[in-house]
């Protein structure tokens, strides 16, 4: 019998100990989807090489790195980027979900801008950031790291962000929204339930003063499903 695990919260330390990735391999063993250590560090190095001049690298957030960022970065700017936008738009059989009940977390998708949050990585210790960010973001391969013009008060910053790749079996097409906001209010995972992903990463939004009338209208809904299921 495979036993339950409590709810994972991530941390440092969860990341350094590959927690989640363990986790993932006792309860699925050979169907287990998520990357090895070579190929994270693989995939780190052909965005970002061990080389790089890392003096003014820019990590972009739009989602739980906004509620819950955990990598060191000496400065934090409201960023704006064009050509993507913040949708729950990845399934999830791990962090916040299961096989058997996939739950739905949030990517950056092709069309129209987001507000987020710019990090700027401490320079000396970068690329062990990276690596950290990547077991982070990229367990399983879901996203592709990009370079993007993040727009600040304090000018147009290159900075990294991740979006959907929408090759791979994981990525969730426009759905109605009432299919949405069931599968919100009602999976779970490793790292707790969807819905509390959801409420974090818009309280974390809020704090920086930026408004998501979409993301709004989708807590809203949800607590509302949840108040009617409870």
């Amino acid at each position: 019998m495979k036993r339950k695990l409590a709810p994972t919260r991530i941390t440092r330390e969860t990341l350094e100990d590959w927690c989640v990735a363990t986790m993932a391999r006792e309860r699925d063993g050979r169907e287990a989807t998520v990357a090895s250590e070579d190929q994270l560090l693989q995939s780190r190095r052909n965005i970002v090489p061990d080389d790089s001049d890392c003096r003014d690298l820019w990590v972009f957030g739009y989602g739980s790195l906004i509620s819950n960022p955990i990598i060191a970065h000496d400065q934090c700017l409201t960023a704006q980027i064009h050509g993507y936008h913040r949708r729950f738009c990845l399934w999830t059989k791990i962090g916040r979900g299961t096989p058997e009940f996939p739950g739905l977390v949030l990517s950056l998708d092709y069309g129209g801008s987001c507000v987020g949050v710019a990090y700027r990585l401490e320079t000396d210790t970068a690329i062990a950031e990276l690596d950290l960010l990547w077991r982070r973001e990229m367990l399983t391969l879901a996203y592709d790291a990009r370079w993007l013009h993040l727009h600040t008060a304090k000018g147009i910053k290159r900075g990294l962000g991740f979006v959907a790749n929408r090759e791979i079996p994981a990525y969730a097409p426009p759905m109605r929204f009432e299919d949405t906001v069931n599968t919100v209010a009602t999976a779970i995972g490793f790292n707790g339930r969807c819905c509390d992903y959801l409420f974090d990463t818009l309280a974390g939004i809020k704090e920086y003063g930026i408004h998501d009338t979409k993301m709004e209208k989708l807590a809203n809904a949800v607590s509302q499903r949840l108040a009617s299921i409870e």
